[in-house]
């Protein structure tokens, strides 16, 4: 239902203003009236109407001068002005318009065609209210969102800052397409000695995303502090994913143990594009492929835990990204491609491999943001590096060897 309006009428003879308020009060609206444009002006500044019905010819101050005052007094809120004048004249007309009157009725009045503008500048100003109270609840969700982010991101930071503790031989790179990132890379040494790294990608992005893989993290730490192999713990990723996530929602993620004794790489993939060993003079002596379908998307029952293992000979490096970096287009719809990380790779011959691959990819893409959430890990792979150092390497900074 319409709300009764408060219109200001604005004229110098008084049997028009009497006239109009005792109209407007039988219309359901509440009149309340000025004698002058002076007077129109003091009225609106404290306290606004709904619509002002304006004279032209009055002493004191005019009804074209008192519209500008008034406009520049509004600070970009409208407020419907109506002139009503004996001045007929196309110029004048044109003149009112200019003032910042919004119609023009010529006197006398008839009444039944105020009647109808009126009614449909009401329906202007019930639109607006309506927008107004749209744009304060747009504006009370915005808010609240940012502060879901801000709290979301805080704790993901928290994860991601114990879950990716940077070794001098572990070195990583994240990039969000959004405020948060559905990418996560996970870094713990097991019981045994070796290192377990994790790079899990969710579907989609932002806020959703991150949280689908927030049962990954939690579980591949724990189940590493117990000493479990990465099949295990793969399985029991996939298990806690599929009863939790969603129909359509699933986290594709590279699973490795590294051990650096027995010089052995176990691999579990999952719908990682790229995992390959490389040498310490860049050749590519290993290529990981993903025999699996991601975590979450089998019944636990029909999940498959075989790894691939390989045994190098050589010191190198591995290198595992997520899609976001092989798809990654530029201005011309060229992928970055596993062929552009390989040879950045190659061309970094063991040294800061994680920022010449992120250097490289940035360059492909020539301006063009990230589409999708971008992330890669390298691993050094020699006897046995020292021991995990206490420094975190943020978030979209590639750490440096």
């Amino acid at each position: 239902m319409s709300k009764q309006l408060t219109i200001l009428v604005v004229d110098d003879v008084s049997l028009h203003r009497t006239t109009l308020a005792r109209f407007i009060r039988e219309l359901g609206h509440l009149p309340v009236t000025a004698s002058n444009g002076q007077e129109a002006v003091d009225y609106c500044r404290a306290s606004m109407p709904d619509m002002i019905l304006m004279d032209i010819l009055m002493p004191v101050m005019d009804g074209f001068s008192a519209t500008r005052h008034i406009r520049a007094q509004l600070a970009g809120q409208w407020i419907p002005i109506v002139f009503l004048s004996a001045l007929n004249e196309d110029a004048d007309y044109l003149h009112g318009l200019e003032a910042g009157g919004d119609d023009y009725l010529v006197k006398p009045v008839k009444l039944p065609l105020l009647s109808a503008k009126i009614g449909s500048l009401q329906r202007v100003i019930d639109m607006q209210a309506r927008l107004a109270d749209s744009k304060r609840q747009l504006e009370q969700y915005y808010a609240t969102t940012q502060q879901e982010h801000s709290l979301a991101q805080h704790v993901l930071e928290s994860f991601n800052t114990a879950a990716n503790a940077q070794q001098h031989n572990i070195h990583s790179w994240l990039k969000s397409a959004v405020h948060l990132s559905g990418d996560v890379i996970c870094i713990a040494r097991s019981p045994s000695g070796a290192d377990h790294v994790m790079l899990a990608d969710s579907t989609g992005h932002g806020l959703v995303a991150a949280i689908c893989c927030l049962p990954a993290i939690d579980t591949f730490h724990t189940m590493t502090q117990r000493g479990a192999g990465i099949g295990d713990i793969a399985g029991a990723i996939n298990r806690k994913l599929h009863q939790t996530l969603p129909t359509g929602h699933f986290v594709a993620a590279a699973l490795l143990a590294v051990d650096y004794r027995s010089r052995r790489i176990t691999v579990w993939n999952g719908g990682i594009p790229c995992c390959s060993f490389l040498n310490r003079h860049g050749e590519l002596e290993k290529v990981f492929r993903s025999t699996h379908p991601p975590l979450g998307t089998l019944p636990p029952e029909a999940f498959e835990p075989q790894q691939e293992q390989y045994q190098w000979q050589h010191d190198g490096e591995i290198i595992v990204c997520s899609d976001g970096v092989t798809e990654a287009r530029n201005a011309a719809q060229q992928q970055f491609g596993e062929d552009g990380v390989l040879q950045a790779a190659r061309a970094a011959r063991g040294h800061d491999t994680a920022a010449r691959i992120a250097a490289a990819l940035q360059q492909h893409l020539q301006q063009q943001p990230h589409l999708d959430d971008a992330s890669l890990v390298v691993i050094g792979c020699r006897q046995q590096p020292a021991l995990p150092s206490d420094t975190d390497t943020p978030a979209d900074e590639p750490a440096q060897a």
